[in-house]
Order: structure tokens, then sequence, then C-alpha cells
């Protein structure tokens, strides 16, 4: 998901650890298909560990028409002990545009986990991207409105993220910071350092993503984070 979200994936959301570098896509008409898959050796959702600060796997299937409009969906690994889940599924669409430079994207998500009782909930999310010469830097906005499984709150999370692609060598680094307030988190900071580099024909990725909140320790305290992920 998090790679068109943030993202995202989304979300990459994002964050988000996101999943491996950029899709490769195969086009069907006007219709692009891409996949990927990764190992992580911990999940961190916008700085917090879902996996238990153990192994994820991850991976999603994307639709996009060259019109803008796209559709797709992710999934990851779990702890065994998420409320009666072992795997999130996020089911997302939405619309991208580049206008003058400017990269913006907007649309829905819906965050299910099967097997749990009263988990699943749906953010709407919109972010803008712009390359600052060698630098990509975007800033987005993810809102989940009140609903019962969120005890009646909303939920916001701000980000922004930017990325260094060094010349000739593969290797790209990247950093985000976000704010998130409401139903998960009262005023959480969280931030990532990482450094990923493309091999085989840039179909294979590895990274190691330091992840860190402001957040007393257990499943939020301070991490590295390594994958290995394919693209399709």
């Amino acid at each position: 998901m998090r790679k068109l979200v943030t993202l995202p994936a989304a979300f990459v959301a994002a964050g988000l650890v996101q999943s491996a570098a950029a899709q490769e896509a195969s086009n069907v008409g006007s219709i692009e298909v891409s996949a990927n898959v990764g190992l992580f050796s911990d999940y961190r959702f916008r700085g917090i560990s879902f996996s238990d600060e153990d192994f994820a796997i991850q991976g999603g299937i994307d639709l996009g028409h060259e019109s803008g409009f796209y559709l797709g969906t992710w999934a990851s690994s779990l702890d065994d002990d998420f409320a009666g889940a072992d795997t999130e599924i996020d089911v997302y669409g939405g619309y991208s545009r580049e206008v003058n430079g400017f990269e913006f994207d907007i649309g829905a998500l819906g965050y299910l986990y099967p097997g749990s009782s009263g988990l699943n909930y749906f953010e709407i999310y919109g972010s803008v991207g712009h390359a600052l010469g060698p630098v990509g830097v975007s800033v987005g906005v993810a809102y989940a409105p009140s609903s019962d499984n969120l005890g009646n709150q909303d939920n916001v999370y701000i980000y922004t993220s930017a990325e260094y692609e060094i010349p000739n060598t593969g290797v790209a680094l990247s950093g985000s910071l976000g704010w998130e307030d409401g139903a998960f988190a009262d005023d959480k900071i969280d931030w990532t350092i990482g450094l990923s580099r493309s091999i085989i024909d840039e179909r294979l990725s590895v990274s190691l993503t330091y992840v860190d909140t402001d957040q007393p320790g257990g499943l939020a305290d301070s991490t590295v984070v390594f994958s290995i992920g394919a693209e399709f």
C-alpha cells in the first residue's frame, strides 16, 4: 500500500517505514500493473512496532490508469497476539497527477484486520511532492474520522519526507518526520533516517532504516530496521 500513499502506502506510509523501493510496472493497455514483496526485520507503522519487534513479510499489488486514478492492496504479517488478527490488509484508491512539477495525490485507505474484533478503520489522505534540486520532498496528511472502532475519536497524522539518490551508485538517502494526535496517539512525534540500494537491474533492493519516536520504550523504542524487497 504505502508505496503509493507515501507515500506511502499506502501508505507508506507510509510510515511510516515504507515498503522497498519504486515499483516496476508492466503495461496492460492503459493500465499499469505492479507488485512488490519484502522481508522486514520489524514492521514499524509511524514509529510503533506492529510485529512485536519481530520479522514481518509484506507485499502488495497496484493498478494505475493513465488518467491518474489507481487502486491497490497491501498486506503485512503482525504480532501473533494482535487482538485476534495475524495479518493487516490495506485496500486503497485515489488519484495522482503532476502539475507544473508538483505531484498531487489524494485518496482513501481502509485498514482491515481479519479475525479481530473492532479494529478496522479507514483514513482519507493527501500529499504534495516536489523536487528541490536533487532532493525529492513531500508533505502530507492522513485523517481518520471518528468511529466506534476508534473509541469515538478521530486521528490526524501529518508528515514530511525527503529522498536523495546519490548519482551513479543506486544508493538513496531518505528521512521522514511525522506528528500524530487523536485516537492512536497523544501529540506523538516519530522520525526515520534510511539508506537503501537497488541491485540486480533495480528489481531487488535492500535498506537500513533508523526508526524512533518521542514515546517511552516498549514497542515505540528506537530500532534499526533491515529489509530486502523484490519488485515485479
